[in-house]
């Protein structure tokens, strides 16, 4: 080697060596400050979401069916108005009911739940095919059906990187060096410093997870997850059970997953959905998992991952006592 390319490789050893250094350095400082001084440092300034502030589902359902109920109960009382007027006549022997009848159309919200709907309609193939799923899960792994753990699960509809959480999960390629979509808007969030230290993982096969520092993002670390390109039901469901696994060895309290493998991935939405949920109750339930953790989050974008999480939580996360019906 020729003097010149020998300091050329001494210099990129110095820099590389000092960038593994600053990373070190820099996530160890960022996990010790408190959470006013990590604050400050956020990418997304003002705009983070607490995790305290993101309802579970138990919270999420009780809350709809009271608006529900509210708006069955106002829309009782505008009907025996009107009744009550009809049956007033004034002196004149017309009906004096104008005020009422203003009232009465004057547009209310008619809320209807998923259990009415279904009631009136057949199941489409997907949820027929997830009870159907379910039931073997049950059969296989000995769940308990009567288990209540929709306290333990929540829907949050937004952006994932403004999450203030234990850790958010990121739908990687295997390289863990960035890309489009959630993964490349994480790292932006992130800093530099997450590649940098994802550089030091050598990649990530199928399936498999690693953990990274949070750096700028609101939540302290960062699981890197590849998902399976095509339907293959099996690595995506390795994914979920990888990333709870090391949020367990860290001794975190809670975890935000996106849809993984639905985008350019190709993986259909409502078998994804399947997939994720089954995959969460398993290990929940799995040595007690559910008592050793506080949440688990799945951040939905799409309004079609909106609609499909809404009619899939009630049968693998029913609220109540009772569970499902199958």
């Amino acid at each position: 080697m020729g003097i010149f390319w020998w300091h050329i490789y001494l210099y990129m050893g110095n820099i590389l060596g000092q960038n593994m250094k600053d990373w070190k350095v820099e996530k160890a400082r960022i996990l010790a400050l408190t959470v006013e001084e990590r604050r400050k440092l956020y990418t997304c300034r003002e705009e983070f979401v607490k995790i305290e502030n993101v309802p579970t589902w138990a919270e999420q359902v009780k809350s709809e069916e009271e608006k529900q109920v509210n708006s069955e109960e106002e829309k009782k009382t505008v009907e025996d108005d009107e009744k009550n007027c009809a049956e007033n006549v004034d002196v004149g022997g017309e009906k004096s009911c104008d005020s009422v009848k203003d009232d009465a159309t004057t547009p209310t919200c008619d809320v209807k739940t998923d259990t009415e709907s279904t009631a009136v309609e057949n199941d489409p193939d997907w949820i027929k095919q997830l009870k159907a799923d379910f039931v073997k899960d049950i059969e296989e792994f000995k769940l308990d059906a009567k288990l209540n753990l929709s306290s333990k699960v929540s829907v949050f509809v937004g952006d994932i990187t403004k999450l203030e959480i234990d850790g958010i999960v990121n739908a990687a390629n295997n390289s863990l060096l960035g890309g489009g979509g959630v993964d490349g808007a994480i790292h932006r969030a992130a800093g530099k410093l997450l590649y940098l230290e994802n550089k030091t993982h050598d990649g990530c096969d199928d399936g498999e997870a690693k953990l990274s520092g949070g750096y700028h993002l609101p939540a302290k670390y960062v699981v890197s997850t590849v998902g399976p390109r095509g339907e293959h039901p099996d690595v995506l469901s390795r994914c979920y059970t990888s990333c709870l696994t090391l949020l367990l060895e860290k001794s975190l309290k809670n975890i935000a997953f996106p849809c993984i493998s639905t985008g350019v991935y190709g993986y259909p939405n409502t078998a994804a959905c399947n997939v994720a949920l089954r995959s969460v109750r398993r290990w929940l339930e799995e040595e007690g998992n559910h008592e050793k953790i506080d949440k688990v989050v799945f951040c939905l974008f799409l309004q079609k991952d909106q609609d499909i999480y809404k009619k899939m939580l009630p049968i693998v996360f029913p609220v109540g006592p009772q569970p499902a019906k199958l």
